[in-house]
């Protein structure tokens, strides 16, 4: 039974060798994380002209003696808007720690624009220890990357077609396009007229609070108003310069824009009277309702008295 036990038990002393063998070839720990800090997401930076730029740092901690040498890989989304470059690999002396960098860039500006800044891409960095092909540890790190909201409303005015009299109205359109990257609204709109004070612009009301979608390429979900404009009918024959502007709720910033309208002022005929026509006017009208006596009639009356006359005398 002593000696089953003792073989039994070198059996398990034997079995347990390989695994000490395998730690002790894999050597001591090392680690990698984010010196970037990238909770809950990291978000790059954003031009006007939508071009992006970022960078992301990771530390690898070598606690062995021995230098560590890390082959590096990146796994995202290659359909979405970001471009990631880092080293394909480190070495960290022992007993120390260091760090590289992923450099971020953006692909052409229509892709980055149509990525809502709601949602994110996943970049997950793999770091392999490796044995001639054999790879002895690993770790992985991940951040979520997104983008910042950008809020860009842009008024477009087209002219009147018809002809603003003095005294009268033209309706005209205008366009309100959201070229940022997130749902935007209208907080007001506000109009200005240089040269012309008795010009104004009628209905902007209207555009208080109007919810604008992001618009796409294709010119989708622009928001057109019709407005009027107003010509007293003191205004003068003069060209005039119509500026409108909008106020965006997300930014708060003002975006305008402008055209000339041409005011017409009805020809008003003066007549002078040409010389002589004082003398030639008559004193009285050329009608009357008053009977008309020719002169025949007034010799017959004046006739038939004289003989009545006489008759009363004889």
């Amino acid at each position: 039974m002593k000696s089953k036990a003792a073989l039994l038990v070198g059996l398990l002393l034997l079995m347990g060798l390989p695994a000490a063998q395998s730690q002790d070839v894999q050597g001591p720990a090392w680690e990698m994380g984010w010196v970037t800090d990238v909770d809950p997401k990291y978000i790059v930076d954003l031009e006007e002209d939508w071009d992006l730029t970022g960078e992301l740092v990771i530390y690898v901690s070598n606690e062995g003696p021995a230098e560590l040498n890390l082959a590096l890989s990146y796994d995202y989304d290659e359909d979405g808007p970001f471009s990631f470059d880092g080293p394909d690999s480190i070495e960290v002396a022992g007993n120390t720690n260091d760090t590289f960098t992923i450099s971020i860039s953006g692909e052409d500006a229509q892709t980055v624009r149509s990525f809502s800044p709601s949602s994110s891409l996943e970049l997950t960095v793999l770091g392999e220890e490796k044995l001639g092909d054999s790879t002895l540890r690993s770790q992985e790190v991940s951040a979520d990357i997104t983008v910042p909201r950008m809020y860009r409303l842009i008024p477009n005015l087209i002219e009147p077609t018809d002809t603003l009299f003095s005294g009268s109205w033209v309706d005209f359109t205008m366009e309100v396009s959201n070229l940022g990257n997130t749902q935007d609204a209208i907080t007001k709109g506000e109009a200005t007229v240089r040269s012309c004070p008795h010009l104004s612009v009628v209905g902007l009301d209207q555009l208080e609070n109007t919810v604008v979608q992001v618009t796409n390429a294709n010119g989708d979900n622009v928001v057109r108003f019709t407005l009027r404009l107003e010509a007293s009918t003191s205004h003068q024959e003069r060209t005039c310069e119509v500026s409108i502007s909008v106020e965006s709720e997300g930014d708060k910033s003002e975006r305008s824009s402008t055209f000339n309208v041409d005011v017409v002022a009805p020809e008003v005929k003066e007549t002078t009277p040409d010389e002589g026509d004082e003398e030639d006017e008559p004193l009285l009208p050329d009608s009357s309702s008053l009977p008309w006596v020719s002169m025949f009639d007034l010799l017959a009356v004046m006739f038939l008295a004289l003989w009545l006359a006489r008759w009363r005398r004889t």
